[in-house]
């Protein structure tokens, strides 16, 4: 993979996951206040993709994200873990970074403007 290419990886994952926490912050500060964040990041890792498993067993998440959302998610995961065990990653998978970053910014404007 290109150094170009990879940077932008890194650049689209952390696009991503500012996105993802816009969305989920929204949700999470209406439905449980905003401790939210202590509660459900106590415990696992500092980076979001850590707590997904958690995250995403809340029904109101799963409300939220479509099935087909949930699977690039976990995709995603795999993604960062492959990039951070510096391991090159396919044109595939630098294609669904760049569509997936695009989709969830039009999420989070729908969700934001609502």
């Amino acid at each position: 993979m290109k150094k170009e290419l990879l940077f932008e990886s890194y650049v689209f994952l952390f696009k991503i996951e500012i996105t993802l926490v816009s969305i989920i912050e929204k949700e999470m500060t209406t439905h449980y206040g905003h401790l939210w964040r202590q509660i459900f990041f106590a415990e696992g890792g500092t980076h979001l993709c850590d707590n997904l498993p958690l995250l995403f067993r809340l029904n109101l998440l799963q409300d939220i994200f479509t099935d087909h959302e949930l699977h690039d998610l976990w995709i995603l995961v795999d993604i960062k873990n492959s990039l951070n065990q510096k391991l090159t990653i396919s044109q595939d998978d630098f294609d669904r970074l760049k569509y997936f970053s695009h989709q969830l910014n039009r999420k989070k404007s729908l969700s934001l403007s609502i």
